[in-house]
């Protein structure tokens, strides 16, 4: 058994190491692929391009887990969405007020994870983007989702009520899809929590993601990671007593003074501030330092809060996985 999915069942191993958005620009072998494809879209419906570039970081740098290469807004596309990616502006959704799901549509991320789990023995992490998260992209253009408040939350409650449980079905169906195609581990993004009040984030995250893991846990003991981005204390404290919840991912901000608050039977994940991977070697080396012997009585994945950033080298990625493997 690979050391991440020994982790995920909540034993202390070597220090499992992936990176969010490993897979992406900060790699040549990347950019030559992109720049072949007219768009991003292209690519994530491409099977033979979700495995090339899923693989990719794998081969590079001897991650402990594959991410499959695609996105959280592949669910809007199948729901009928006109979905886009351009550069400059980011991803824009095209919503009109309701959900038509054909899983079919995304057949072609179905058979990305089959050719991967035929070609690589290393643990395929899948995912989606929680309901909120991706409910946000459909309702909010870019500059609202840059300007998101209480008040504009609020004159758009009715309309994310009347989405958010269908939503939640569509997300749990099309997990259950990506763990039948054979995928290890399962990832939920909810990369928006921060924008929630307590109360809203009861309702929209913290519900929802409860029916998500229930409904995968009926049918499978895939083990699931859930990501409440930026949340507060208190609702980092409630995410992880989650029910069947295998791991909980941590944001850069999260004071690791807090972390016995959390669920002791949940694994974490986490949480280098992805700036660090710009910084000298010896600022590097102190701040995993710091998160490894936080967690030295932890069953613990090394991650970042976030994501990979694009002008992050590949030296710096080589020193920081050559630091974990050598603890």
């Amino acid at each position: 058994m690979s050391i991440l999915i020994e982790t995920l069942k909540g034993n202390k191993t070597k220090t499992p190491i992936w990176l969010m958005r490993q897979a992406g620009r900060h790699l040549p072998e990347y950019i030559n692929i992109r720049q072949k494809h007219t768009d991003l879209m292209e690519m994530f419906l491409d099977p033979d391009t979700i495995t090339e570039i899923s693989l990719q970081p794998v081969k590079r740098y001897g991650f402990d887990a594959c991410i499959l290469f695609s996105d959280i807004l592949m669910i809007p596309y199948a729901s009928g969405c006109d979905v886009s990616f351009k550069e400059g502006i980011g991803p824009q959704v095209k919503f009109n007020d309701k959900f038509n799901f054909k899983s079919h549509k995304l057949d072609s991320v179905i058979k990305g994870i089959e050719n991967i789990k035929k070609v690589s023995n290393i643990p395929l992490i899948g995912f989606v983007g929680g309901p909120w998260t991706t409910l946000l992209y459909c309702l909010f253009d870019k500059q609202e989702r840059s300007q998101i408040n209480e008040d504009l939350i609020n004159k758009n409650k009715k309309r994310i009520d009347d989405h958010i449980d269908e939503l939640t079905d569509i997300i749990s169906n099309y997990a259950i899809q990506q763990v039948n195609a054979g995928i290890d581990a399962f990832q939920i993004f909810e990369s928006a929590a921060e924008e929630l009040g307590d109360e809203h984030f009861d309702r929209w995250c913290l519900e929802p993601t409860k029916e998500i893991i229930s409904s995968i846990k009926s049918k499978t003991d895939t083990p699931i990671i859930g990501f409440p981005r930026r949340t507060s204390n208190e609702g980092y404290k409630k995410y992880s007593n989650i029910e069947k919840l295998d791991c909980i991912s941590l944001d850069y901000d999260f004071d690791l003074d807090r972390i016995n608050e959390l669920n002791s039977d949940v694994v974490i994940q986490g949480n280098l501030n992805p700036t660090a991977l710009l910084a000298e070697n010896n600022i590097l080396q102190d701040e995993v330092d710091k998160i490894l012997i936080a967690f030295k009585d932890r069953a613990h994945i090394f991650n970042l809060g976030h994501g990979v950033l694009p002008n992050t080298s590949i030296k710096k990625v080589e020193e920081l996985v050559k630091t974990i493997r050598a603890k």
